[in-house]
């Protein structure tokens, strides 16, 4: 993702059983060091605390060289695993295609068109997808859902095959009561 785009930034917004847990901007800032190498400027942003850190990250062979963060060092396979710890909302990105199914599923959603949406620097068509109705319950995976809210917002950016997630608003009643807001704010391509 770094070597696509230089810059990401995306809001977080949740409650679980009535409590906020999560409000916080989460952002990216990728320059290059060397052909395929690049360093990676973490940044975590909450009402009570900023934490950042830099990844230096190996696009040639999608490898993590080292990461710092928060007064930590890491490097090889430890470094790999705390960059997908910290990349983990940026890869709702690259797990979507795998559910795409599942939350576009004509049975439980529907399409309400596209129009083109602008994130910072870069614009592209973005497709609205809602509940046939709400509530609703869902079935997928072993895992049932009563759904009481829900917008997804999918687009392609320029120069890319990955189809982002801009927006998801979810809110389910049962099995716990949550509501989930995921937003991208910007994003710069190269």
């Amino acid at each position: 993702m770094v070597s696509k785009f230089s810059q990401i930034t995306f809001t977080v917004e949740g409650t679980y059983n009535g409590t906020t847990n999560e409000n916080s901007t989460i952002s990216y800032q990728a320059t290059t060091v060397s052909s395929g190498i690049y360093d990676v400027n973490i940044t975590f942003s909450s009402a009570s605390s900023t934490e950042s850190g830099l990844a230096r990250v190996d696009s040639n062979n999608e490898s993590v060289i080292s990461v710092t963060f928060s007064g930590y060092s890491f490097s090889g396979p430890q470094a790999k695993s705390f960059f997908d710890d910290l990349f983990a909302l940026f890869g709702l990105e690259y797990t979507y295609g795998g559910y795409e199914s599942i939350l576009t599923d004509s049975t439980y959603f529907h399409s309400t068109g596209s129009s083109t949406m602008t994130f910072g620097s870069t614009s592209f068509p973005v497709t609205t997808w809602v509940a046939n109705s709400l509530p609703m319950s869902v079935n997928s995976c072993g895992y049932t859902s009563d759904i009481t809210a829900y917008t997804l917002q999918v687009g392609t950016p320029p120069g890319s095959s990955l189809n982002f997630i801009t927006f998801l608003h979810y809110a389910s009643d049962s099995p716990v009561n949550e509501d989930f807001t995921f937003k991208l704010v910007s994003m710069t391509q190269g």
